[in-house]
């Protein structure tokens, strides 16, 4: 019994080997044209570009390689799923993440087979740690080695990356694939899936134009495909993570049932219409500058130009509003449930109002460090995304501290002053009003030349050149100002309901 359990179990067979036959007959079919190619053009090829004529190869990836791998990890999911095993693991989640790592094993796998037929039929050829001149030949037939030239610098970067890009591909896709089975337990809904994606692979392939890059399945199996449709070699990894972790958050999800999920949705929909107020705010701007030949880091400081004294646009103002004021609200929320909880019994628990507010505040200013990472990130993504070109700038420091430094003080003040009319006036709801009736402060005319602190860490002060280190000592003299006031409202014995 214990040995019909192993090989049912079973992640490796040396019967896979049968697969690298055809590996092995397209790169000697590659190798017997190089030949031709090297007398035609006066080139000497190397290791190297046997090894990428076939690696890198469009057609055996998509139509060979890739659908081998969907297959046979398809058929090991059926096979090896008991409910045995998953009451000893006690959640889907947990069965999900055990089989993702087994078929992690199946990927390496067959990703030697594949590299050690490549290295078996490129023996006998002139080897060396640098490209052949043959990837100078920009003709047709010959892309992958002139694109794999043109953005690598080394042929072992590109190997590298190549073999992370293929492994991320098959790995997103391998945990797509448990997910559904975990869901539905269908082995046919699997093959379905997978005849689905060879059949829009090929279309995709074959059928959709350029400006579909973003849905084109070649993009993100052959590097050189990817990196020549993207004209960067960030963007297809970047995308696949991306989809990867919005997978990963789905596994760490699927034992909810759905009751717990709907209300959780309900529960967070004020979360998730304010990110998606902010991605549609970014997308807005990005798109509109995107054929305007501007860096990636231009297109972030279009996306979060505020208002300045010489600068404004109503877009502009109301998406930071959106962004920075909006953030605030939901700070205001968690107050508002802080303070309806308070009590004489809260004051005997923690012993001053000062540990009191300690016990939350912290959690606050890290939220506030998230949005704003997260912010840039996505910003960055996108306009790359948006083919944005990747200069770095002489400021860039300016604008990351700017964004980083004086967003994240702005943004303190905001919350402390929410903090403090709420104490003063024991109503939340007025705190917000108020700070909303400070933004009329960044409109042209009400400025008063910066006296009043808001909308200070908007990106058209770098753009204007002004010191992002003199606005920091500003925030932060407002700041302690704020800080001196709370202290004193703490202090009173009036405020407890």
């Amino acid at each position: 019994m214990s040995s019909m359990i192993k090989v049912k179990n079973r992640i490796i067979s040396w019967k896979y080997l049968i697969a690298a036959i055809p590996i092995v007959l397209y790169a000697l079919s590659n190798r017997q044209s190089m030949p031709f190619f090297e007398e035609l053009h006066n080139v000497t090829a190397n290791f190297w570009d046997y090894i990428f004529m076939s690696f890198s190869d469009v057609y055996l990836l998509l139509f060979y390689f890739f659908p081998l791998i969907l297959f046979i990890s398809t058929v090991y999911i059926n096979r090896t799923f008991e409910y045995i095993e998953l009451i000893r693991l006690g959640s889907y989640k947990k069965w999900i993440f055990t089989r993702l790592k087994q078929l992690f094993k199946i990927d390496i796998f067959f990703i030697l087979i594949f590299l050690g037929s490549l290295i078996l039929t490129s023996f006998n050829t002139s080897f060396s740690m640098e490209w052949s001149n043959v990837g100078l030949i920009d003709i047709s037939g010959n892309e992958i080695l002139y694109y794999s030239r043109h953005y690598f610098s080394k042929p072992i970067i590109a190997l590298l990356l190549q073999l992370g890009l293929l492994l991320l591909t098959t790995t997103t896709f391998q945990l797509m694939l448990c997910i559904l089975y975990a869901r539905f337990k269908k082995s046919s809904l699997l093959h379905l899936l997978n005849g689905l994606l060879y059949l829009y692979g090929s279309i995709s392939f074959k059928v959709f134009p350029p400006s579909m890059k973003l849905v084109m399945m070649p993009n993100y199996l052959s590097l050189f495909h990817g990196v020549a449709s993207f004209d960067s070699i960030m963007i297809p990894f970047v995308i696949v993570i991306s989809v990867l972790l919005i997978l990963i958050f789905i596994a760490n999800n699927i034992d909810r049932n759905y009751r717990n999920s709907k209300n959780y949705l309900v529960k967070n929909l004020p979360v998730l219409v304010y990110g998606l107020l902010c991605l549609m705010g970014i997308l807005f701007h990005i798109s509109k500058h995107a054929n305007k030949e501007l860096t990636i880091w231009d297109g972030f400081i279009v996306t979060f130009m505020g208002t300045t004294n010489e600068i404004f646009s109503l877009i502009s103002f109301a998406f930071y509003i959106v962004v920075f004021v909006g953030a605030v609200y939901f700070v205001q929320l968690r107050l508002q449930r802080y303070l309806s909880e308070m009590s004489y019994y809260t004051m005997i628990r923690y012993r001053s109002m000062n540990k009191w507010f300690l016990s939350w505040f912290p959690g606050i200013l890290k939220t506030i460090m998230i949005l704003l990472l997260t912010l840039l990130a996505g910003t960055i993504s996108i306009a790359l995304l948006k083919g944005y070109s990747i200069i770095v700038p002489e400021n860039l420091f300016e604008i990351l501290y700017h964004f980083i430094v004086n967003g994240f003080l702005q943004l303190l003040f905001y919350v402390i002053f929410v903090i403090i009319v709420s104490f003063a006036t024991k109503d939340v709801f007025k705190s917000f009003i108020t700070l909303l009736t400070l933004t009329v402060f960044m409109f042209p005319g009400f400025r008063l030349n910066d006296l009043v602190p808001v909308g200070l860490n908007s990106m058209g002060y770098v753009l204007e050149g002004h010191s992002v280190f003199l606005i920091s000592i500003k925030l932060a003299v407002y700041i302690a100002i704020e800080v001196v006031v709370l202290q004193y409202l703490f202090n009173k014995k009036d405020y407890i309901v």
